[in-house]
């Protein structure tokens, strides 16, 4: 990965979480960022149960890598986003990673306890096509050419 954020260009690969029930959704945010520029750097869960696993590193995901940020949607089956959103931000070596949650409330009462939860933002899914690939598109320009990320976690010191 290259530190050169000077160029303007896309620099860093993020791994990216995303915890999205939709499997049509999930699978259309995929595309729009590979149409954004990131490539093979996504990895999609559809419920709590597995997102947590997939942080801990748990049975399947033993292997997969720690992601640099983390697309969650709240309204998901088994543990809900925001019961995902406490159990990361309670962990000391998780707590570190951008939580982006997306949905399609605009439910104030959601709102303030996502950010109430430690969310780093909370966006509304946008209603067509066009704005939910600028949507996407300005997030991955965002999280990957502005914003100074934190180092993944440790791998060997985990014990989470």
């Amino acid at each position: 990965m290259s530190t050169d954020q000077s160029s303007g260009n896309q620099t860093r690969e993020l791994q990216i979480l995303l915890i999205e029930n939709d499997p049509a959704m999930a699978h259309l945010t995929r595309e729009a960022f590979k149409e954004a520029g990131l490539f093979e750097q996504i990895v999609a869960v559809s419920n709590g149960d597995d997102a947590l696993a997939y942080l801990r590193r748990e049975q399947k995901y033993a292997a997969s890598p720690y992601p640099d940020l983390i697309f969650l949607d709240l309204h998901l089956p088994k543990k809900s986003g925001f019961e995902v959103l406490t159990e990361i931000k309670s962990n000391p070596k998780l707590c570190a990673i951008p939580v982006v949650v997306i949905s399609g409330s605009n439910n104030p009462d959601e709102i303030r306890k996502a950010y109430e939860l430690h969310a780093s933002c909370y966006v509304r899914k946008p209603d067509n096509l066009d704005d939910f690939l600028r949507f996407i598109s300005i997030c991955f320009s965002f999280w990957g050419d502005v914003v100074s990320l934190p180092p993944r976690p440790d791998v060997h010191s985990m014990g989470v």
